[in-house]
Parts: structure tokens; sequence; C-alpha cells
């Protein structure tokens, strides 16, 4: 794989947030790397994940997990600290990404609230269900797009059962929790309409996001209320 590396450019100060966050650091790594990034990750005690998108500019999304408490402007030079280390050990680290609980201290409540945060920052839900192995994902795709969301999946996750786990990703920019717990609530009642399995649901604000771009052609928020 190429030598050369690209760290993510400066991440502009969040909000001031306390409590249990989680940052990904997601790699530009060919499908042949995989098993030697999973590698790096795991000797240094940090959780690997790879995510495909259902569609998009970038569908295959390697990412490294870590997870710890503080404030956030302290867990976001950790984060860069990762990143500089995988760039020294030739990956090529395009994107640092730090969530927090949407109840830390610091989340705003309302819409108003949300303005003073700018656009940068964003409500975010992952909605895991269990669909039959042989489920085509479009009608999925159908019913997720209408509420901001779309489909992705686990690369390294297969059941034994055969069937398929699925998430679908929701995102509410510039609106408060409230709001964006009414655009969830709606998005889950479609699902329940449509008799899908639902197993979890994770709800996460966004304190940072270096490379939205990233997700170019994958989700398109629609001007729901």
């Amino acid at each position: 794989m190429s030598t050369a590396s690209a760290v993510p450019g400066p991440i502009s100060a969040p909000p001031e947030v306390h409590g249990a966050l989680e940052t990904h650091v997601t790699v530009a790594c060919p499908p042949h790397a995989t098993d030697r990034l999973a590698a790096w990750a795991a000797a240094r005690g940090f959780g690997f994940t790879h995510i495909v998108l259902a569609r998009g500019r970038t569908p295959s999304q390697p990412m490294l997990n870590l997870r710890g408490d503080g404030p956030a402007t302290v867990w976001r030079e950790n984060a860069a600290r990762v990143a500089a280390e995988l760039a020294a050990d030739g990956f090529r680290p395009v994107r640092i990404k730090t969530e927090a609980a949407p109840w830390a201290a610091g989340v705003p409540r309302d819409d108003t609230a949300a303005a003073a945060h700018g656009p940068g920052r964003y409500f975010e839900h992952h909605i895991k269900l269990l669909l039959p192995a042989e489920q085509d994902r479009a009608p999925l795709e159908r019913l997720a797009v209408p509420h901001g969301a779309h489909v992705s999946w686990n690369a390294r996750r297969f059941r034994d059962d055969g069937r398929q786990e699925r998430f679908i990703t929701q995102r509410c920019h510039g609106v408060g929790r409230a709001t964006a717990e009414r655009r969830l609530s709606a998005l889950l009642g479609t699902l329940h309409t449509a008799a899908l399995q639902l197993l979890e649901a994770e709800r996460e604000f966004v304190l940072h996001d270096t490379n939205l771009g990233l997700d170019d052609g994958w989700i398109t928020e629609e001007p729901t209320p």
C-alpha cells in the first residue's frame, strides 16, 4: 500500500461537553490491507469496524473506535495523536469524528441552542435491523430516504443463521435534541409499520467531523419538520 499519509487538518473547537465520548478515525485502506489495520488497532486496545455504505462516493470505510471520558477538548487531542501514529505507520487517516451522548452536558436541547453550535455539529441515529437472508435492500432504502437516512452494514459481521444485519443512519443538522428525537420517532414509526425487526437504536451528538464530505452521495437530508 502507499506510504503517503495525510493527517486530517485542524479541528475546530467543539462545545464544552463532559461525559462519555467516542471517536471514529476512518482510514483510506485498500481491501488487502484491512486485516493489517485491524491488527494495528487490536495491538493498541482500539476497536475496529469496517462499515460499508449502500451508496456514495466512498462506500468502504474501515475505522478505529476510541472510547473514553472527559472534556471534548482533551479527547480530540488524543484522537489527533492516534491519527498521527497511523500516518507514521504508513496508513492514511482521512477523518476524525467525535460523538457524545445526546443527554451530555453542553448538547443543545432545542433549535435555538443548536444555532450556537454551528452547522458542523449534528445529531446522528443508528438503528440496527435484522432482515431475512434474501431481503432486497431497495425497499429499506425507500423507507429511509424521506427521513434523512440511509443504509449501511458491517463488512466483517456475518451471522450463523444467514440473516442480515443492516443499519439505518439518520442525521439531523441545525436542530436541538427535541427536534432530533421527533425525527427519530418518525423514522422508527415507519420501520415498525413496515413490520421490520429492530434490534437496537443508538443516539449520538457529533461534536466535530473533519471530513463529512467522505459520505457525499450517501445521506441526503430531507426538509423534515
